[in-house]
């Protein structure tokens, strides 16, 4: 598929870029509670910032420092190496448009790809970003005021949360690797001050909290800041994003808009140091571990969750069975990546890449386990590594019990050849038949579309 983009004025035309064929399930509607006319303009803009001169050569150039990296003389690794440098030449893209303080919006990116309309936009991935959550970026300067509306269409996410963060990750070429970005204030939509009809606001600006539960306090010297909210949706059937608009009601004088130069230099820029950023991430997150294990854990700064990660190794005749205890969270979420950590693409989306706690079936004493594997196992629970033999893994768990820690989150982890594979799982285990596993997947696809189309 090729197309023409009109944006900003002026016509970008893609002869040289081809776009991965969508499929039905990725067809999102202009006037969704994503699809705003906004979030639409701003992907007609990244799209173009993507396929500027600048962008595309920031990808061959990535492209060719991954080729070097260690990471790509395991198995299966150079096969989606490409794409997973596009992926975040254009999570770069749609990140300068939105980053844009002083015309703030809540603007949906890091996702699967999809399309509005003429709008046909590739995977936006930085690093095993969560199929489950809707991520959203608004842009703060911490001299300014906002409001932002929120109103709740029920079913309401399982957990929504601002989180504010005075730096992006990698944005700076000799910034030092953390394990995740330092939060700088958070609120969560349980415990907002929710009206009746489902409205709510919340105030952001450079004065104290003073026991507001909806406000956040920015810093009047970062002018760059973000918040990034997240709706975790583990029932992809019924739930729905909360609809946001933001307003900056205060503040220095509006900048004028950045140029679409501009704009390609900058992403072309973040493309190279993001991309060093995370990878020296996953190694010292994944890589640096053995493999089939969890290599590493952290929890969230302001105390809304934890996550696990680690990397799969696994031959045609392997697979890897884990059990987890879900700690009564009230979400839980597994999901795969490629080795470059890429895991929203077309075959992780349209196929089981993940498995929330709602898509997933509880043993009998409400543990989950689950098989990951090159081929499938016929286990309603199979983590489908797309055939990639070498690939990463993160398990998350949000919106705990007060109290409830980590210890014990991981009942087992195990790898054993195909042919022993029923002796590793428990009795109760729901197993599938090609038809019913046709069906599960086509539920699978239909769910996601409802988050585009609804």
């Amino acid at each position: 598929m090729r197309w023409m983009i009109m944006a900003a004025g002026f016509a970008i035309s893609a002869s040289s870029v081809v776009a991965e064929p969508l499929l039905p399930f990725q067809q999102g509607r202009e006037g969704s509670i994503l699809g705003t006319p906004a979030q639409i303009e701003a992907d007609r803009r990244a799209l173009a910032v993507y396929n500027s001169r600048e962008v595309q050569k920031a990808i061959d150039a990535l492209v060719a420092t991954y080729e070097k990296d260690p990471v790509a003389q395991y198995p299966d690794a150079r096969k989606t190496l490409r794409r997973a440098a596009e992926a975040m030449a254009m999570a770069q893209s749609f990140g300068v448009v939105a980053a844009d303080p002083d015309r703030s919006q809540a603007l949906w990116g890091t996702t699967g790809p999809h399309a509005w309309g003429d709008v046909v936009i590739p995977v936006e991935g930085v690093m095993v970003d969560n199929p489950d959550n809707i991520y959203r970026s608004i842009p703060i300067d911490g001299a300014a005021s906002y409001v932002i509306e929120g109103r709740v269409i029920h079913a309401a996410p399982v957990q929504q949360t601002f989180v504010l963060h005075n730096e992006k990750s990698g944005a700076d070429p000799n910034q030092k690797v953390k394990s995740q970005e330092d939060e700088n204030g958070s609120v969560a939509l349980e415990d907002l001050d929710v009206a009746r009809d489902g409205t709510f606001t919340i105030t952001v600006d450079n004065s104290p909290v003073n026991g507001r539960t909806n406000h956040l306090q920015s810093d009047p010297d970062v002018h760059d800041a973000y918040i990034l909210v997240r709706d975790t949706i583990p029932d992809w059937s019924g739930q729905n994003p909360v609809q946001l608009n933001v307003k900056r009601v205060a503040g220095p004088p509006v900048k004028p808009l950045r140029s679409q130069a501009e704009m390609a230099a900058k992403a072309a820029a973040l493309t190279g140091s993001v991309s060093r950023y995370f990878m020296t991430w996953a190694k010292q997150r994944f890589y640096s571990g053995a493999a089939n294990t969890f290599a590493h854990q952290f929890d969230r700064a302001t105390g809304w969750g934890f996550i696990k990660c680690g990397w799969y190794r696994l031959e045609a005749d392997e697979a890897l069975v884990v059990t987890l205890d879900r700690r009564n969270a009230a979400y839980l979420g597994f999901q795969l990546s490629d080795a470059w950590g890429q895991g929203q693409t077309s075959d992780y989306m349209a196929n089981l890449g993940s498995l929330s706690g709602d898509q997933a079936r509880a043993n009998a004493d409400g543990t989950y386990t689950y098989v990951i594997s090159t081929s499938d196992p016929g286990i309603h629970n199979w983590l489908d590594t797309a055939g990639l033999r070498v690939g990463t893994y993160c398990a998350r768990w949000q919106a705990l019990p007060q109290g409830v820690k980590s210890a014990g989150a991981v009942k087992s982890m195990t790898v054993v050849k195909r042919a022993e594979l029923d002796a590793a799982l428990p009795p109760e285990t729901v197993r599938v038949t090609a038809e019913q596993r046709a069906m599960q997947i086509a539920q699978r696809r239909k769910d996601y579309a409802r988050r585009l189309q609804y």
